[in-house]
């Protein structure tokens, strides 16, 4: 329909539902549409620590103020495949992380 959506990793409405953007949990849909598409930045929690996630056209782990660059990816979707967390890239977490919000 001409709508904008990751070809890397598609939404699957028909068995996912319009929830999520067509991902299986609130997490995919928030990085990988959301942050990668859609170019929104994101706060998100895991284990009870905050990260936030800034797309300026690169990827980027950034601090609440959005200010210093922790760690600069090339484009936000290898920062979502890439960036690790306790040693498992955040790409593999996404379904487990407990609060996440586009901001």
């Amino acid at each position: 329909m001409g709508y904008p959506f990751n070809s890397k990793y598609p939404p699957n409405k028909s068995l996912f539902g319009e929830n999520h953007e067509g991902y299986k949990t609130k997490g995919e849909g928030v990085l990988l549409y959301d942050y990668v598409v859609m170019g929104y930045d994101v706060e998100f929690s895991y284990k009870g620590k905050t990260y936030y996630l800034l797309n300026d056209g690169k990827g980027i782990l950034s601090d609440e103020t959005f200010s210093e660059r922790k760690a600069v990816f090339p484009t936000p979707m290898s920062l979502v495949e890439n960036l690790t967390i306790d040693g498992i890239p955040l790409i593999k977490l996404a379904p487990f992380i407990e609060d996440i919000e586009p901001v």
